[in-house]
């Protein structure tokens, strides 16, 4: 049986290792009244000594001890704070250098209030948590840092840029890859844009659904990834004098990735440590909240989303016109869509294909040209379409009623059943496809003067119109404009446009997986 730590014993081992966080504490107590914002220095300090002794009572299960549980509660506000606040604190030293793009709000005003937001959580938490640590008997700090000590002096100017750099003779390569990644992670983030802008007091059922740490804390990850990817093979390049748009873009992705990194952990908050979200009551002991539920969603809302949203479209429109920049030109043919043609789903996802690049294409049949982007200008194909397979049943109509000399002296009734018949020949030569097997002719009714050949043709348009059949056309259609948007309709076009021959769902391939987004 595993040894349960005698209550004085484990006092004396949290005194020897949370010195130091509540020596900070009671700097932050004793400097806090008198400024807004903590330093970074101050603020990476604290999250690791709250890290360590959040650590240390973990290590033990606090977190199911009545006693040491409170302090546990209020250790982990103090860490995430000190974090995010850090966070805030880099965006703001390095905002001159990330060559934002104008957005309709000020951004440096929205992130110093977000500063101030956190770092007054810091003062109360770390005024309440000296509190419970009296409380429990904890020794006070000996020596407190003096003030000053946390103090940042960043006198202006850098270091000589005299390191050799690669050279490359053109940046196309990189900043077609780059922009492309970048629009693919836009895709990933467009729940953001349904959060963003939301009215606070109807986001609170909005955790965990739509808004979670797993789901955000993914998104930042992968904006991490690709900053990653551009230090790596841009930074020691001489290839952001070639393109003047690639320093915009990363100072982007650098910002995202840290609005990012603030919402995950806002999220988490409420998810793991506010009652209300959080599905935990301590045995039953109500809890109070040590952060205010409204005025967390409020900066998770209005601040770390809203502007994760809104540079994200803005980053959009600059990788679409990088990507316009290195369009080649290209023409492609492929085969007219197998069910009904350009309906809604091939039609939408031709358009999503060309709004996720930005590059204007266009779809040619026989005279006509389309624009490609537009799902309900492709519609209008249809029209020609239909156009031949009604030119195509009068054909076929015409071949098999040739055969029938006496049709014409047959009653309305024998030309229903001729009709089926005709279907049926149809189906079985590959001409025509069949969607449903009872046919509605019942109300059909021969017009005056119109011969067996005109009733039988109006007879399959009528059933066209409605679906119950489908003519096979070999039809080809071409489209023009970038290569890169060309070969992602080529390869949707070789996949059915998403369907199968009777209208079904078919899996895209991991290419087009922005589609299903």
């Amino acid at each position: 049986m595993e040894r349960i730590i005698p209550e004085e014993e484990f006092r004396d081992l949290l005194n020897s290792r949370c010195g130091d966080l509540m020596a900070l504490a009671a700097y932050m107590d004793a400097t806090g009244a008198g400024q807004q914002c903590f330093t970074r220095p101050l603020l990476a300090t604290l999250h690791l000594e709250a890290t360590r002794v959040e650590e240390l009572l973990d290590a033990y299960g606090a977190k199911q001890n009545l006693r040491w549980y409170p302090l546990r509660r209020m250790v982990a506000p103090v860490k995430l704070f000190s974090n995010v606040s850090y966070i805030l604190q880099h965006i703001l030293q390095f905002l001159p250098t990330y060559k934002l793009l104008p957005i309709p709000a000020d951004f440096r005003v929205a992130t110093e209030n977000a500063l101030l937001y956190t770092c007054g959580v810091l003062k109360d938490t770390v005024h309440a948590l000296r509190s419970k640590a009296q409380e429990l008997g904890l020794q006070a700090p000996e020596v407190v840092p003096a003030n000053g000590h946390f103090a940042e002096y960043l006198p202006a100017g850098h270091l000589p840029f005299d390191r050799p750099r690669e050279k490359v003779a053109s940046p196309e390569e990189s900043v077609v890859y780059l922009a492309t990644a970048f629009l693919n992670l836009a895709e990933d983030s467009k729940f953001l844009h349904d959060i963003a802008g939301a009215d606070v007091r109807d986001c609170a059922d909005w955790i965990p659904d739509p808004i979670n740490e797993a789901r955000l804390r993914d998104l930042d990850e992968k904006f991490h990834s690709l900053q990653s990817l551009y230090d790596t093979h841009i930074s020691d390049s001489n290839m952001e004098s070639l393109d003047e748009h690639l320093p915009v873009l990363r100072g982007h992705i650098s910002v995202i990735y840290h609005l990012l990194q603030t919402a995950t952990d806002f999220t988490h908050f409420c998810e793991r440590h506010i009652s209300g979200f959080a599905h935990q009551d301590n045995g039953g002991e109500a809890q109070v909240n040590l952060v205010d539920p409204a005025s967390l969603l409020e900066v998770l809302i209005g601040y770390s989303l809203e502007f994760s949203s809104r540079y994200i479209l803005r980053t959009r429109n600059l990788c679409h016109q990088m990507l316009r920049r290195y369009a080649i030109q290209g023409r492609i043919s492929v085969p007219v869509p197998r069910y009904r043609g350009f309906h809604v789903r091939p039609s939408t996802l031709i358009a999503k294909i060309v709004n996720h690049y930005g590059s204007p294409v266009e779809m040619a049949l026989e005279e006509e040209t389309y624009n490609a982007g537009v799902t309900l200008d492709l519609f209008r194909a249809n029209e020609k379409l239909n156009a031949r397979k009604r030119r195509r049943i009068a054909e076929e109509v015409r071949r098999l009623m040739a055969e029938d000399a006496a049709a014409n002296r047959a009653g309305t009734d024998k030309l229903r059943a001729r009709v089926r018949k005709i279907v049926q020949i149809l189906f079985e030569e590959n001409k025509l496809v069949l969607y449903e097997r009872g046919l509605p002719l019942e109300d059909l009714n021969r017009l005056e003067g119109e011969t067996a050949t005109e009733f039988v043709a109006r007879a399959l348009n009528q059933l066209l119109a409605l679906g119950k059949i489908d003519v096979e056309v070999d039809t080809l259609v071409s489209f023009a404009g970038d290569r890169r948007v060309l070969e992602d309709i080529r390869l949707l076009a070789e996949n059915g446009y998403g369907e199968d021959d009777f209208g079904n769902n078919l899996p895209l391939p991991e290419e087009l997986a922005y589609l299903r987004k």
